[in-house]
């Protein structure tokens, strides 16, 4: 009887290890497709990211160097690109700025359709890393492109342009006459010393 048992119990406790090894087998990670939070987390600990093509799992507003999946934290919009100035000011970034942890790669294929392999820092993306580690890589979405491979940046707003001006028209004025000007309401008094 006690072999027997010992033995269910075995069996049991092997059954279980299965089981746990299969959940975390499966367990989403950074940069895996969603549609929805729960898509990336039971828990909580990771969401989803619907802006981004075919959803992608991450962590929102992480601190550097505690992603989970040995993801990279990346500060998106910390600067306005084409300005020097940058406002990230202190552990908050600035009011515009957003981190989250994105999977870490070293070449595209490490990557899912619709995402590069590359250095957050670089343009289009002009992002910083905050971890510790400056020259990894991460799955980004791939940058749009127009005609023969250029891509598409934002237009700097510091940078030495001036706003478009509409064509001048050489021709005759248009003058609208409403009649004769009435006198003012107000006559100035001062003008003739009197």
């Amino acid at each position: 009887m006690r072999g027997s048992l010992s033995h269910a119990v075995l069996r049991a406790a092997i059954g279980l290890a299965g089981i746990v090894a299969m959940v975390v087998a499966c367990t989403p990670s950074v940069g895996d497709r969603c549609n929805i939070s729960t898509d990336c987390s039971t828990q909580g600990d990771k969401l989803c990211d619907t802006s981004q093509p075919g959803g992608y799992c991450t962590q929102l507003n992480c601190i550097g160097n505690k992603c989970v999946d040995d993801a990279l934290c990346i500060l998106f919009n910390s600067a306005t690109p084409g300005c020097a100035f940058n406002d990230r000011s202190g552990p908050g970034a600035s009011r515009v700025s957003r981190s989250f942890c994105m999977a870490e790669c070293t070449q595209n294929s490490d990557c899912r359709d619709g995402y590069v392999c590359a250095d957050p820092r670089t343009i289009p993306w002009n992002a910083s890393i905050l971890d510790n580690n400056q020259g990894r890589r991460a799955c980004l979405p791939a940058p749009l492109e127009v005609d023969a491979g250029t891509i598409v940046t934002a237009a700097p707003v510091c940078g030495p342009s001036s706003p478009a001006v509409s064509v001048i028209d050489a021709g005759a004025s248009v003058i609208n006459d409403a009649g004769p000007t009435p006198p003012p309401l107000f006559p100035d008094a001062g003008a003739d010393g009197g």
